[in-house]
């Protein structure tokens, strides 16, 4: 499968969360397997089982961050999980 995200926010300088990913029960993560499969998590136990899946060679690893006013959807890369997850 190929993809091609468009309009996804990544993690920059000026929008690096102030929490851990994993830590952030109010947040989801949602993987897309190159096979077509998807699966979300919002637990700390089910997000550190879609990280260990991750192949950031093939997959999409989406984070949604639900905001006050809206919710922003990053689109996350193995040196965002490095920096910003545990």
């Amino acid at each position: 499968m190929i993809f091609k995200p468009q309009n996804f926010r990544r993690i920059t300088e000026g929008s690096e969360p102030w929490f851990k990913i994993r830590m952030a029960d109010h947040t989801t993560l949602i993987l897309v397997k190159a096979s077509g499969e998807a699966e979300y998590a919002r637990t700390r136990r089910d997000k550190d089982h879609l990280v260990e899946r991750f192949d950031p060679e093939s997959d999409l690893l989406l984070w949604a961050w639900v905001g006050e006013y809206h919710t922003d959807i990053f689109l996350l890369t193995q040196a965002d999980l490095d920096a910003h997850y545990m």
